[in-house]
Protein backbone atom coordinates (compact mmCIF):
# COMPACT_ATOMS: atom_id res chain seq x y z
CA UNK A 1 0.00 0.00 0.00
CA UNK A 2 2.69 2.41 -1.13
CA UNK A 3 2.29 5.89 -2.79
CA UNK A 4 4.81 7.33 -4.93
CA UNK A 5 5.48 11.04 -6.67
CA UNK A 6 6.31 13.90 -5.62
CA UNK A 7 4.37 13.85 -2.05
CA UNK A 8 6.22 10.71 -1.01
CA UNK A 9 9.87 12.14 -1.87
CA UNK A 10 8.62 15.34 -0.28
CA UNK A 11 7.91 13.39 3.10
CA UNK A 12 10.96 11.12 3.14
CA UNK A 13 13.63 14.22 3.22
CA UNK A 14 11.53 16.15 5.55
CA UNK A 15 11.46 13.31 8.05
CA UNK A 16 14.20 14.02 10.41
CA UNK A 17 13.88 17.92 10.43
CA UNK A 18 10.23 18.45 10.72
CA UNK A 19 8.58 15.45 12.89
CA UNK A 20 11.61 14.57 15.52
CA UNK A 21 10.22 17.00 18.68
CA UNK A 22 13.86 17.80 18.84
CA UNK A 23 14.63 19.65 15.65
CA UNK A 24 14.78 23.40 16.09
CA UNK A 25 14.34 24.08 12.55
CA UNK A 26 14.96 22.36 8.56
CA UNK A 27 17.75 21.22 7.64
CA UNK A 28 19.81 23.52 4.83
CA UNK A 29 18.51 23.61 1.40
CA UNK A 30 15.44 22.86 2.30
CA UNK A 31 12.13 24.34 1.89
CA UNK A 32 9.06 23.92 4.18
CA UNK A 33 6.04 21.92 2.20
CA UNK A 34 2.60 22.46 3.01
CA UNK A 35 0.28 20.07 2.38
CA UNK A 36 -2.48 21.01 4.39
CA UNK A 37 -5.43 22.32 3.16
CA UNK A 38 -7.38 24.88 4.96
CA UNK A 39 -10.66 24.08 3.86
CA UNK A 40 -10.31 20.85 5.60
CA UNK A 41 -8.99 22.75 8.83
CA UNK A 42 -11.62 22.82 11.83
CA UNK A 43 -11.51 24.94 15.21
CA UNK A 44 -13.34 24.19 18.64
CA UNK A 45 -12.59 25.77 21.99
CA UNK A 46 -12.09 23.86 24.97
CA UNK A 47 -11.75 25.19 28.47
CA UNK A 48 -11.86 29.16 27.25
CA UNK A 49 -9.01 27.69 24.60
CA UNK A 50 -9.39 27.82 20.62
CA UNK A 51 -7.83 24.46 19.39
CA UNK A 52 -7.37 22.49 16.15
CA UNK A 53 -7.12 20.07 13.85
CA UNK A 54 -7.11 19.14 10.08
CA UNK A 55 -8.62 16.27 8.95
CA UNK A 56 -8.77 14.47 5.52
CA UNK A 57 -11.84 12.46 4.12
CA UNK A 58 -11.86 10.01 1.22
CA UNK A 59 -13.75 11.49 -1.85
CA UNK A 60 -17.36 11.12 -0.86
CA UNK A 61 -17.77 10.04 2.57
CA UNK A 62 -18.21 13.98 3.83
CA UNK A 63 -21.06 13.81 0.82
CA UNK A 64 -22.94 11.98 4.06
CA UNK A 65 -22.28 8.11 2.24
CA UNK A 66 -23.57 5.69 4.47
CA UNK A 67 -20.34 3.70 4.53
CA UNK A 68 -18.84 4.25 8.34
CA UNK A 69 -15.04 4.74 7.89
CA UNK A 70 -12.17 4.27 10.56
CA UNK A 71 -9.88 6.90 11.67
CA UNK A 72 -6.18 7.20 12.33
CA UNK A 73 -5.94 10.07 14.71
CA UNK A 74 -2.11 11.62 14.74
CA UNK A 75 -0.09 13.14 17.02
CA UNK A 76 3.05 15.23 16.40
CA UNK A 77 6.04 15.63 18.43
CA UNK A 78 7.04 18.68 20.69
CA UNK A 79 8.24 21.33 18.71
CA UNK A 80 6.33 20.04 15.97
CA UNK A 81 2.12 20.67 14.84
CA UNK A 82 -0.46 18.87 12.66
CA UNK A 83 1.00 20.13 9.43
CA UNK A 84 4.43 19.19 10.13
CA UNK A 85 3.82 15.34 11.33
CA UNK A 86 1.61 15.00 7.82
CA UNK A 87 3.91 16.10 5.97
CA UNK A 88 6.52 14.09 7.51
CA UNK A 89 4.35 10.87 7.37
CA UNK A 90 2.72 10.53 4.34
CA UNK A 91 0.13 9.27 5.75
CA UNK A 92 -2.43 11.42 3.90
CA UNK A 93 -1.71 9.37 0.63
CA UNK A 94 -2.28 6.45 2.30
CA UNK A 95 -5.64 7.48 3.85
CA UNK A 96 -6.54 8.46 0.40
CA UNK A 97 -5.20 4.82 -0.95
CA UNK A 98 -6.84 2.99 2.08
CA UNK A 99 -10.15 4.81 2.18
CA UNK A 100 -10.10 5.97 5.94
CA UNK A 101 -9.93 9.06 7.81
CA UNK A 102 -6.84 10.49 9.14
CA UNK A 103 -6.84 13.45 11.61
CA UNK A 104 -3.92 15.76 12.19
CA UNK A 105 -4.46 17.54 15.97
CA UNK A 106 -2.80 20.58 17.04
CA UNK A 107 -1.14 20.81 20.61
CA UNK A 108 -0.61 24.09 22.76
CA UNK A 109 2.55 26.76 22.53
CA UNK A 110 5.30 25.03 23.65
CA UNK A 111 8.02 27.33 23.07
CA UNK A 112 9.01 30.99 22.15
CA UNK A 113 8.85 30.37 18.22
CA UNK A 114 5.39 30.35 16.76
CA UNK A 115 4.06 26.92 15.74
CA UNK A 116 6.62 25.20 18.07
CA UNK A 117 3.80 23.12 19.89
CA UNK A 118 3.47 20.15 22.56
CA UNK A 119 1.17 17.97 24.87
CA UNK A 120 0.81 17.59 28.37
CA UNK A 121 1.23 13.85 28.23
CA UNK A 122 1.70 13.48 31.72
CA UNK A 123 5.57 13.91 32.74
CA UNK A 124 6.34 15.55 29.33
CA UNK A 125 6.79 18.60 27.96
CA UNK A 126 6.95 22.11 28.67
CA UNK A 127 4.49 25.08 29.18
CA UNK A 128 1.38 22.70 28.47
CA UNK A 129 2.61 20.14 31.14
CA UNK A 130 3.59 23.12 33.76
CA UNK A 131 0.14 24.42 33.23
CA UNK A 132 -1.72 21.24 33.45
CA UNK A 133 -3.56 22.11 29.17
CA UNK A 134 -6.65 19.56 29.66
CA UNK A 135 -5.75 18.17 26.13
CA UNK A 136 -7.60 14.70 27.04
CA UNK A 137 -10.68 17.17 26.95
CA UNK A 138 -9.55 18.58 23.89
CA UNK A 139 -9.02 15.17 22.20
CA UNK A 140 -12.38 13.63 23.58
CA UNK A 141 -14.02 17.09 22.06
CA UNK A 142 -12.50 16.77 18.46
CA UNK A 143 -13.38 13.21 18.14
CA UNK A 144 -16.81 14.35 19.20
CA UNK A 145 -16.29 16.58 16.41
CA UNK A 146 -15.34 14.50 13.81
CA UNK A 147 -18.08 12.14 14.30
CA UNK A 148 -20.54 14.78 13.78
CA UNK A 149 -19.24 15.88 10.96
CA UNK A 150 -17.88 12.21 9.38
CA UNK A 151 -19.54 8.93 8.90
CA UNK A 152 -17.00 7.19 11.90
CA UNK A 153 -17.12 4.23 12.50
CA UNK A 154 -16.74 4.39 16.29
CA UNK A 155 -15.30 1.12 17.18
CA UNK A 156 -11.93 1.89 15.14
CA UNK A 157 -10.58 4.89 16.36
CA UNK A 158 -6.84 4.72 16.65
CA UNK A 159 -3.72 6.89 17.44
CA UNK A 160 -0.23 7.57 16.39
CA UNK A 161 1.92 9.11 17.96
CA UNK A 162 5.72 10.40 17.63
CA UNK A 163 7.98 11.37 20.76
CA UNK A 164 5.40 13.44 23.06
CA UNK A 165 2.55 12.39 20.70
CA UNK A 166 3.25 8.80 21.73
CA UNK A 167 3.49 9.47 24.93
CA UNK A 168 -0.08 11.48 24.41
CA UNK A 169 -1.47 8.47 23.06
CA UNK A 170 -0.48 6.05 25.86
CA UNK A 171 -2.60 8.72 28.29
CA UNK A 172 -5.14 8.98 26.13
CA UNK A 173 -5.18 5.03 25.71
CA UNK A 174 -5.69 5.24 29.66
CA UNK A 175 -7.83 7.93 29.81
CA UNK A 176 -10.37 7.88 27.32
CA UNK A 177 -11.03 4.20 27.54
CA UNK A 178 -13.23 1.93 24.45
CA UNK A 179 -13.06 4.85 22.10
CA UNK A 180 -9.22 4.10 21.39
CA UNK A 181 -9.65 0.96 19.77
CA UNK A 182 -5.09 1.23 19.49
CA UNK A 183 -2.46 2.93 19.57
CA UNK A 184 1.32 3.12 17.72
CA UNK A 185 3.83 4.77 19.38
CA UNK A 186 7.27 5.67 17.53
CA UNK A 187 9.60 6.96 19.85
CA UNK A 188 7.44 7.45 22.88
CA UNK A 189 7.57 6.04 26.16
CA UNK A 190 4.81 5.36 29.11
CA UNK A 191 5.26 8.22 31.81
CA UNK A 192 1.74 8.02 32.54
CA UNK A 193 1.94 7.96 36.28
CA UNK A 194 -1.68 6.44 37.45
CA UNK A 195 -3.21 4.37 34.17
CA UNK A 196 -6.85 3.52 34.79
CA UNK A 197 -7.61 1.41 31.60
CA UNK A 198 -9.55 -1.40 31.87
CA UNK A 199 -10.34 -2.27 28.24
CA UNK A 200 -7.66 -4.18 26.35
CA UNK A 201 -6.47 -2.66 23.06
CA UNK A 202 -3.57 -2.74 20.07
CA UNK A 203 -0.13 -1.63 20.99
CA UNK A 204 2.56 -1.08 18.04
CA UNK A 205 5.28 0.07 19.80
CA UNK A 206 8.34 1.36 17.07
CA UNK A 207 11.36 2.70 18.96
CA UNK A 208 15.21 2.90 18.10
CA UNK A 209 18.20 1.94 20.60
CA UNK A 210 20.06 5.03 19.18
CA UNK A 211 17.54 7.29 20.10
CA UNK A 212 18.79 9.84 22.66
CA UNK A 213 16.19 12.36 23.15
CA UNK A 214 13.34 9.53 25.00
CA UNK A 215 16.04 6.49 25.78
CA UNK A 216 15.45 2.88 24.18
CA UNK A 217 16.51 1.89 27.79
CA UNK A 218 14.90 4.43 29.80
CA UNK A 219 15.98 7.38 31.66
CA UNK A 220 16.37 11.51 31.52
CA UNK A 221 16.27 13.24 27.89
CA UNK A 222 19.50 14.60 26.44
CA UNK A 223 20.39 18.19 27.61
CA UNK A 224 19.45 20.11 24.66
CA UNK A 225 15.84 18.64 24.38
CA UNK A 226 16.06 19.07 28.23
CA UNK A 227 17.37 23.27 27.47
CA UNK A 228 13.64 23.71 25.04
CA UNK A 229 11.16 21.32 26.72
CA UNK A 230 12.28 21.38 30.68
CA UNK A 231 13.94 17.42 31.89
CA UNK A 232 12.10 14.70 32.74
CA UNK A 233 12.77 11.07 33.35
CA UNK A 234 11.49 8.36 30.82
CA UNK A 235 10.32 5.18 31.25
CA UNK A 236 12.46 2.20 28.92
CA UNK A 237 10.50 0.44 26.26
CA UNK A 238 10.51 -2.76 28.11
CA UNK A 239 8.52 -0.94 31.08
CA UNK A 240 5.99 -0.45 28.39
CA UNK A 241 6.23 -3.87 27.08
CA UNK A 242 5.78 -5.46 30.10
CA UNK A 243 2.69 -3.00 31.07
CA UNK A 244 0.78 -4.15 27.95
CA UNK A 245 1.66 -7.34 28.44
CA UNK A 246 -0.32 -7.23 31.81
CA UNK A 247 -3.37 -5.37 30.29
CA UNK A 248 -3.88 -7.17 27.15
CA UNK A 249 -2.68 -10.77 29.26
CA UNK A 250 -0.66 -11.65 26.41
CA UNK A 251 1.87 -14.23 26.60
CA UNK A 252 5.00 -13.31 28.02
CA UNK A 253 7.24 -15.39 25.14
CA UNK A 254 6.58 -13.52 21.84
CA UNK A 255 7.45 -14.48 17.97
CA UNK A 256 10.66 -12.90 17.47
CA UNK A 257 11.73 -12.53 13.67
CA UNK A 258 14.93 -10.87 12.68
CA UNK A 259 15.31 -8.85 9.40
CA UNK A 260 18.72 -6.96 9.03
CA UNK A 261 18.54 -4.00 11.65
CA UNK A 262 14.82 -4.50 12.63
CA UNK A 263 13.66 -7.19 15.15
CA UNK A 264 9.54 -7.49 15.67
CA UNK A 265 8.27 -9.25 18.85
CA UNK A 266 4.70 -10.23 18.24
CA UNK A 267 3.11 -11.43 21.58
CA UNK A 268 0.39 -13.47 21.30
CA UNK A 269 -2.86 -15.41 23.11
CA UNK A 270 -3.99 -11.83 24.36
CA UNK A 271 -7.38 -11.13 25.53
CA UNK A 272 -10.11 -10.20 23.15
CA UNK A 273 -8.08 -10.75 20.23
CA UNK A 274 -6.46 -7.55 21.10
CA UNK A 275 -2.92 -7.53 19.43
CA UNK A 276 1.01 -6.29 21.27
CA UNK A 277 3.58 -5.99 19.11
CA UNK A 278 7.27 -4.33 19.77
CA UNK A 279 9.85 -3.55 16.88
CA UNK A 280 13.06 -2.43 17.83
CA UNK A 281 15.45 -0.49 15.56
CA UNK A 282 19.10 -1.10 16.33
CA UNK A 283 20.79 1.85 15.63
CA UNK A 284 17.36 3.93 14.81
CA UNK A 285 17.28 7.33 16.50
CA UNK A 286 14.72 9.78 17.46
CA UNK A 287 13.18 10.11 13.77
CA UNK A 288 9.89 8.73 12.35
CA UNK A 289 11.48 5.97 9.97
CA UNK A 290 10.20 6.04 6.27
CA UNK A 291 12.99 3.82 4.47
CA UNK A 292 10.89 1.63 2.32
CA UNK A 293 14.17 0.75 0.73
CA UNK A 294 15.76 -0.77 3.62
CA UNK A 295 12.92 -3.16 4.22
CA UNK A 296 10.85 -0.77 7.17
CA UNK A 297 8.51 1.99 7.05
CA UNK A 298 6.22 3.16 10.11
CA UNK A 299 3.81 4.60 8.34
CA UNK A 300 3.04 1.69 6.23
CA UNK A 301 3.20 -0.75 9.37
CA UNK A 302 1.26 1.37 11.28
CA UNK A 303 -1.94 1.13 8.11
CA UNK A 304 -1.36 -2.72 8.24
CA UNK A 305 -1.33 -2.68 12.27
CA UNK A 306 -4.39 -1.54 12.39
CA UNK A 307 -5.76 -3.28 9.57
CA UNK A 308 -6.61 0.04 7.59
CA UNK A 309 -7.25 -0.10 3.81
CA UNK A 310 -8.52 -3.16 3.97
Amino acid sequence: MRFGGAARIAALALTAVLLAGCAPSLAEGQTKVDVGDPADTHALTVDGVERSYVAHVPEGAAAGLPETLPVLVVLHGAGGNGAKAEAATGLSGLARAGNFIVVYPNGTQAADIEGQLAWNADGCCAAPRRTQVDDVGFIAAMLDDVEERFPVDASRIYFAGFSNGGMMSYRLSCELGDRVAGIAVVSGAFNVADCDRSETTDVLIIHGTGDLTVPYRGGPTNEFTAARFGQWNNASVADATREWIGRNDCSRFPQTVIEGTITRATYDECDDESKLEVITIAGGTHVWPLAPEKGFDASETIVEFFGLGS
